[in-house]
């Protein structure tokens, strides 16, 4: 069994996800103390604070069998279909672990494109299916199918885009940004608040993801 993410992406992909999210040190507020009090505090040992970067790398190390069922009872939320939830989970699973980006995002970019999970959801500028992708995107040799209404195409097709604008961007916020089409243009209302919905929703996905397998206790 292999694990989500190759070793040699991981870097990229913390660098790239991480963001703002790194710890700062703990002050006390409104507590007096003496010197010899605040130089024992400052030596005392202080218990470790998971991380983004601790979840991403826990994420990451999951096999694709401990993923799929917590990202079925995520999906299951927004849809009763349990045939469709199934395989939207292990298209998800398996395009994760093809093209290399975190499960937790593109499970969180899927539902804040299409919340009630319809595979045939069409946009009024056109854009098809669960990951809500142009045609123009349609017919890439990786997906096999040119079909945006199928839900293993379009996840392929959604996840392509998405990969290819975190290899071409510096930032998560600006790799989602290209995803939404809010670049130079706003095609969305408020499209500007994009990222920081997706990037909300995949650590709330993670967080399901982790307390499913406990994979962050089996860390310490």
């Amino acid at each position: 069994m292999h694990a989500i993410f190759t070793t040699a992406l991981l870097t990229g992909v913390f660098g790239l996800l991480m963001g703002s999210s790194q710890r700062q040190p703990a002050t006390l507020v409104g507590i007096k103390m003496t010197p010899a009090a605040a130089a024992a505090a400052a030596a005392a040992p202080r218990a470790r604070v998971a991380t983004t970067a601790d979840s991403l790398r826990a994420e990451s190390a999951l096999q694709a069998t401990l993923v799929r069922p917590q990202l079925e009872i995520y999906f299951a939320r927004f849809n009763g279909d349990r045939t469709l939830v199934r395989r939207i989970s292990r298209a998800v699973v398996r395009e994760a672990q093809r093209q290399q980006v975190p499960p937790s995002l593109i499970a969180a970019v899927l539902v804040t494109e299409n919340t009630t999970l319809k595979p045939k959801a069409l946009s009024s500028v056109g854009a098809v299916g669960l990951m809500q992708v142009m045609p123009i995107h349609a017919g890439a040799a990786l997906c096999g199918s040119s079909d945006l209404t199928d839900v293993d195409s379009n996840i392929c097709h959604g996840t392509l885009i998405l990969a290819r604008n975190l290899r071409r961007t510096h930032t998560t916020t600006a790799a989602l940004l290209r995803y939404n089409g809010c670049v130079r243009g706003t095609n969305t209302p408020d499209c500007h608040r994009y990222p920081s919905k997706v990037m909300s929703r995949a650590g709330k996905v993670r967080q399901q993801i982790l307390a499913g397998t406990n994979a962050l206790e089996s860390e310490g």
